[in-house]
């Protein structure tokens, strides 16, 4: 009967944990640059779409980790000046 129970509890627990971690779907479009700035844990996420959203406008097949960290300094860089600016204006000037 112990077994039992600690193997009930061990399944609610992991169950209930499950549920608390869910993917979430970000727009990168709606994304201001504060949000950027304080993304976290997210950043990292953050960066290697862009780097892939860049490299598939320039048939880039490469993962580059100074670049992408080059990359973040950039758009860090632009969105502390831009704060009210979307991600993707900071993206777009990258080009500039």
């Amino acid at each position: 009967m112990k077994k039992f129970i600690v193997a009930a509890t061990a399944a609610l627990v992991m169950t209930l944990s499950a549920g608390a971690v869910q993917a979430e779907d970000h727009d990168v479009a709606q994304i201001k640059c504060t949000e950027f700035l304080q993304s976290g844990s997210f950043m990292p996420s953050l960066l290697m779409w862009i780097d892939g959203y860049l490299s598939a406008a320039t048939d880039n097949t490469v993962m580059d980790d100074a670049y992408i960290e080059e990359l973040g300094t950039k758009l860090g860089s632009f969105c502390k000046a831009n704060p009210d600016a979307t991600l993707l204006d900071a993206i777009n000037s990258l080009g500039e």
